[in-house]
This record gives C-alpha cells, structure tokens and sequence, in this order.
C-alpha cells in the first residue's frame, strides 16, 4: 500500500497544499532519479533551459527529487534511452511524435501559449498525459513569475519629477487584436501614450539613450521603467492566461494598467497593485484618474504600497511558487508523484 496515497491523489489548489504535495513526494521518492528527455522546441532552449544549473551526477541542482532533464532531439534517441525514460517532454507539440515505450511512461504537452489563438495545444484528449500550462486546472501550473522579490527593492517612478509635456503611458505590443486597435485611439484622445511596438507606433526606441544598448528583453524594461504607467492589454481575455508583459511592469517600478483575464485581481501582489480598465465607465474617466494620479504623488505611490508589505496575496505567492523559474523541478515533481501512485517507486514504509 502507498503511503499517504489519498494525499497525493487530490490536485492542490493552495500554496500549503502545493508545499506540502511537494514534500511528501520529495520524502517518499527515496531519492530515486527521474529521467525526462526534452524533445526540442520552439523558443524554450534559449529562453528557458539556459537557467538550468546541475550537480555532478547530471541531476537539477536545485531539486528536492534528482531530475535528469535531458536536452536531445526526439529522433536520435535510441530504443534503449526511450526505454529508460520516465518522460519525455514535449514544447508547443499539439501531438506526442512517438507513442509511449512503456505503460508507465508519461508524455508532458508544455506551452504558455493561449488556448484563443493555439486551442491544438490544449486539448486535453491529445494523447499527453501531463500538461504544463499558465491553467490553474493543469497539472503542473506554470506562471511567468520570475524573481519577485526583487521587486520589493526597485524604486517607484519618480512621479513629482514626471516632465508635464511627455507621455506618461507607455505602450509595447506587435500582435494587433480587435481591442487593441479600437480602445487604445479613444484612451489617446485624452491622455498621450507612447507607443514603441508595431501597434499604434508613434515613438523611436532610441527616444531614452541610455536603453538602446541593452538586450531586447532589458531595453523592454528599461522603456517601462521610464513612464509611470504602462498599458497591460493582453491579446485576449483567457483564464488564469498572463505573460512576462505583466510581470516585467511591477519590476520595473511602473504601474499596471490591465485588460486580462477577469480573475486577475485574485493573484496580483496586492488588489490595489494595478489600475483595470474595467472599472471606469469610460476611456476619458481613466484617463482623468490617471491626471490626477500625476499631480498626487501621495495617491500614485498608494499603487506601490505593495513593495513594502510582509505579505503579498496568497493567489500572487502560489502562482510565484508554481512559477517557470521553477517549472522543470515541478515537473519531475509530478512525474515521481505518478510512479509512486502506480506502484513502480521503491518508496519509504511506515
């Protein structure tokens, strides 16, 4: 019989709960390897498993569960490696591209894209046993959280220094979509933005010198960090679907003005860190509040409160907890929570 099997069966929906699956696992795993090939795919060798550091035996350095995450091409594993393996990993594949070795092995469908415009890669009857997604219901939740406590450190925006004759919005987006295109004109008609991406362009990059020699991803930031406000308008408004593009204002010491996912207030760092869209009756009533905001350093910095405080939500610490800074360990995480469930771990007895 498994230990504490009816606990490791239930999906954690809290931080406690997440924590304490985790170290039941941890702890009953018996530090036996778990061994996940990652089949290559778009994006996630240059942007994610860079950060990967490993111990001596090849295992993820920072993992309660020794992980073997193995980079490779799916087509030159041999029948011996696919055999062995307790997983393989799949990036942005709407379909596993080999069937399973074994009964026992798991197939993992990982993408943060949304399900409005890549609906293939969330289907759940795809043959994936295990799916890493931005979705709470997922198995393995993953968030774009990166490092938030160095939030806490970054300095506001400097409001009683904001130059009355610039833009105090900032604004960065290449995809166009229905309500970017058609809400952000009427919202121009009362308040300057600068926008620097593709859509609604009508500022240079190099309008701030000292960012245009940095890398893309710290160029973005650093033009953020430049205005007290920063339109967070998402490509669609999807549960539990958010991007870096929310994450990278609060750590560039601006304030989120958001149009997302209708439950985003249950897991920003505190409710009153971001201004919504939705709760003005229209464009010029958010743009007035904005005004005012800019003439009341009192009332801009209660948007920074938040830096401060000795506790953020419980929704933001879980969502920074189960985040991809994190994401290959919880994997692993669950792949050995599956094997001890099934009987193939030599876990401990009581």
């Amino acid at each position: 019989m498994v230990p504490f099997a009816d606990e490791l069966s239930i999906k954690p929906t809290t931080l406690e709960e997440w924590k304490r699956l985790h170290y039941l696992v941890s702890y009953l795993n018996n530090e036996q390897q778990v061994l996940i090939y990652v089949a290559q795919g778009d994006n996630y060798k240059s942007d994610d498993s860079v950060k990967l550091k490993y111990k001596f035996d090849k295992t993820l350095s920072t993992c309660e569960v020794p992980c073997i995450w193995n980079e490779t091409r799916i087509e030159d594993l041999t029948s011996a490696e696919l055999n062995a393996a307790d997983a393989i990993f799949y990036v942005n594949q709407p379909t596993p591209l080999k069937s399973k070795a074994f009964k026992g092995q798991k197939l993992i469908q990982y993408t943060l894209m949304p399900a409005t415009y890549y609906p293939q890669y969330h289907d759940k009857n795809n043959k994936f046993n295990i799916h890493v997604t931005f979705d709470e219901d997922s198995e393995v939740p993953t968030s774009y959280i990166r490092n938030p406590e160095k939030w806490r450190v970054k300095e506001p925006y400097k409001i009683e220094k904001h130059p009355s004759n610039v833009a105090s919005i900032s604004f960065i987006a290449s995809h166009s979509t229905k309500f970017r295109e058609t809400w952000i004109p009427t919202l121009k008609e009362h308040i300057p933005i600068a926008s620097f991406g593709s859509v609604h362009w009508n500022t240079n990059w190099d309008i701030h010198p000292e960012c245009t020699n940095l890398e893309p991803y710290e160029l973005k930031n650093c033009i953020i960090s430049k205005y007290p406000f920063h339109l967070y308008i998402e490509t669609s408004q999807e549960k539990d679907f958010t991007t870096e593009k929310l994450w990278d204002v609060f750590k560039s010491g601006s304030v989120p003005i958001i149009w997302g996912d209708p439950n985003i207030r249950s897991y920003l760092p505190d409710p009153k860190s971001a201004i919504f869209i939705e709760d003005f009756p229209d464009a010029k009533a958010l743009a007035d509040h904005l005004k005012y905001l800019i003439e009341n350093k009192s009332a801009y910095l209660e948007y920074h409160k938040w830096r401060t405080m000795k506790a953020w939500s419980e929704g933001f610490d879980r969502k920074a907890y189960m985040s991809i800074e994190n994401m290959e360990c919880n994997v692993c995480k669950e792949v050995a929570r599956l094997r001890i469930l099934e009987g193939r771990s030599e876990v401990i007895q009581f």
